[in-house]
């Protein structure tokens, strides 16, 4: 049987992604306590996240924030902030 490499390209660490979306480690910890952070794939306490997944959890927070802020404005109240 021959063996294959893994393709661990597309994976991220926390770190790459909270310094991609330019939020404090403190920031990551209250999503994470929430459970608003994007899909964790953990091996052995190793946390590592995908792009595919970042793409999908930035897509679905977007319209949620857009959603949220309309409603908002026809409210009159001020948005949510993290």
């Amino acid at each position: 049987m021959e063996s294959q490499a893994l393709d661990i390209a597309h994976l991220m660490t926390v770190a790459e992604f909270i310094r991609q979306l330019g939020i404090s480690r403190t920031t990551w910890h209250k999503l994470k306590r929430t459970g608003n952070t994007p899909a964790i794939i953990e091996i052995g306490g190793i946390q590592r996240i995908s792009h595919e997944a970042a793409e999908e959890w930035l897509a679905e927070n977007q319209t949620r924030t857009s959603a949220e802020a309309a409603h908002r404005a026809v409210e009159g109240r001020a948005p949510l902030q993290i």
